[in-house]
């Protein structure tokens, strides 16, 4: 199994005052994909990763905030190990279903009644 995985922001949370800053962002929702070439199933892991509180000197406004910076914050910081090992497990799953619903022996299924036709006019 070859899986290639990417990260994707889907959302931020932010203190409209924290201290003397102004729309400090404290959380980011992330999502991490993995996608199987052989297979090219896939699965996401979900997550918010909060922010330490910035002190003045290294704070980016709101407005000036990129994708590119907002990543490399949880990149750097959110270990991946049990992310890709969940997300390894969830496409296993998929390709070799382990639990899948079944019918319940005792109980007879429902008759489907055919629709009744309508005269064409």
């Amino acid at each position: 199994m070859t899986i290639t995985y990417s990260w994707a922001i889907r959302g931020l949370k932010k203190a409209p005052q924290l201290g003397d800053l102004s729309d400090v962002i404290t959380f980011v929702d992330f999502e991490y994909k993995g996608v199987d070439s052989e297979s090219n199933e896939h699965a996401v892991f979900y997550g918010m990763y909060p922010l330490a509180a910035p002190d003045s000197e290294n704070f980016t406004p709101l407005a000036d905030l990129t994708e590119a910076q907002v990543l490399a914050w949880v990149t750097e910081g959110h270990p991946v190990d049990h992310m890709q090992s969940r997300i390894q497990e969830m496409i296993s799953e998929k390709i070799t279903p382990t639990n899948v619903h079944t019918e319940m022996p005792w109980v007879e299924p429902e008759p489907v009644e055919p629709e009744e036709e309508t005269p064409a006019e």
